[in-house]
């Protein structure tokens, strides 16, 4: 039960971490709050991303990754609907 539990809490993780990482953004991005670059290339480094100098393939590959983390919930959402009925 444990390593069951231990995978599925691995894949929740992994899942939502583009989603995760936009928080972080707000937060360390200076959207919200006053910028820490070190605290966002880190956030940005999790997700395979470049601490810094961005290109606008690397904007493509977040909004993938984001879109990429959108279907995956999408899709268990579904069918635990499909569940409960």
């Amino acid at each position: 039960l444990q390593a069951e539990l231990t995978r599925l809490h691995k894949r929740v993780h992994d899942e939502f971490a583009p989603l995760a990482f936009l928080y972080d953004l707000r937060i360390h991005g200076g959207l919200a709050h006053p910028p820490n670059k070190q605290e966002a290339a880190s956030a940005a480094a999790k997700l395979g991303l470049p601490k810094g100098n961005w290109h606008r393939t690397d904007y493509l590959r977040l909004l993938k990754l984001i879109a990429d983390s959108f279907d995956r919930i999408s899709e268990h959402l579904e069918a635990a609907s499909q569940v409960m009925d």
